[in-house]
């Protein structure tokens, strides 16, 4: 624990506490997002040069008893901002992305009276074990610490050599359909699950090999195939 927060934690009077969380989806290609529970004034937290903008969420079990099984908190989110919706549909539930618990005293923060960086009770490092439930206003995580981590397969889904697992586009209505698609591509050119060419979008299906990517995204493009081409033959 920083020496400043353990100097104020025995004074009779407590400041405020601000808990600030920073998700890790580089996986998906989004970087570091922060959110706060609480605000300034309206405006976002900031703490450290960086932004938490203002989001609605319940943070419960975080605590350590010293007994038993590690602690598995939840978060509990507003199903409000449709970006961070869109991010959880198109990324497996956000499923094995790192997740920081960082707490601080008001006057520390960047437009308080004392700021300082360095001042935070020691953060909490937890991964996304699941998404436990989603109703039309609330998303709800659980977390499980990062040293919980013991007897799980690497990689945490099946190993399928010549299947990919994304999720393709479908046709609909006479438009494309991209309702919990996975696979990033959205490009004129069809093919039917065989691999030939069609000019029927009602045929055009992938069929989820890597020479079907290759069709799609070109030869020498970086695919996002989802599947195990290298592993080898059992």
């Amino acid at each position: 624990m920083n020496n400043v927060i353990a100097s104020d934690i025995q004074r009779l009077s407590q400041d405020a506490i601000v808990t600030m969380f920073e998700l890790d989806a580089s996986k998906f290609g989004e970087g570091i997002l922060r959110f706060s529970p609480t605000s300034v004034d309206g405006n976002p937290v900031i703490f450290n040069g960086f932004e938490y903008q203002p989001f609605p969420i319940q943070a419960e079990g975080f605590e350590w008893s010293g007994s038993g099984t590690l602690p598995r908190p939840t978060l509990t989110m507003a199903a409000k901002d449709l970006f961070f919706l869109a991010l959880v549909i198109n990324s497996d539930d956000l499923v094995g992305c790192p997740i920081t618990r960082i707490r601080t005293y008001r006057r520390y923060l960047d437009d308080g009276s004392t700021p300082n960086p360095q001042a935070t009770f020691p953060p909490d490092h937890y991964v996304i074990e699941r998404k436990a439930s989603q109703s039309r206003t609330t998303l709800q995580f659980e977390l499980s610490a990062k040293m919980d981590q013991q007897g799980r397969m690497i990689p945490a889904r099946q190993v399928l050599r010549d299947t990919c697992t994304h999720r393709f586009r479908f046709w609909a209505s006479n438009q494309w359909n991209y309702t919990g698609v996975t696979c990033p591509y959205t490009g004129p050119a069809m093919y039917e699950p065989s691999g030939a060419p069609t000019n029927d979008p009602a045929k055009a299906k992938c069929g989820k090999r890597l020479s079907d990517c290759k069709a799609h995204f070109g030869a020498s493009a970086t695919l996002p195939f989802y599947g195990f081409p290298g592993v080898g033959r059992v």
